[in-house]
């Protein structure tokens, strides 16, 4: 295990809380837009495909899938930092 001083640890997990602030609500603006999880989307998306002339679902659904698998990241390191 690798000694950190307190300050530069506290400063780090600020930095990191605020990046899972900024994907949290990434993922609440996609929540809201499809009224549905991203899981529900993705199967929706599989369903009934993406219009030819508008892939903005498509485009959502690939920024939506990233905000969450960075939340997951942080979630895991936050954690870390704090044991």
């Amino acid at each position: 295990m690798i000694s950190i001083r307190r300050e530069v640890r506290e400063e780090i997990l600020k930095r990191l809380l605020g990046e899972l602030g900024y994907y949290k609500a990434i993922a609440t603006k996609f929540e809201k837009k499809y009224e549905c999880s991203l899981d529900e989307l993705e199967k929706k998306i599989e369903r009934e495909g993406v219009p030819v002339d508008n892939h903005e679902i498509w485009e959502d659904s690939i920024e939506w899938r990233n905000a969450v698998e960075e939340i997951e990241k942080l979630r895991k390191l936050i954690e870390e930092l704090n044991d």
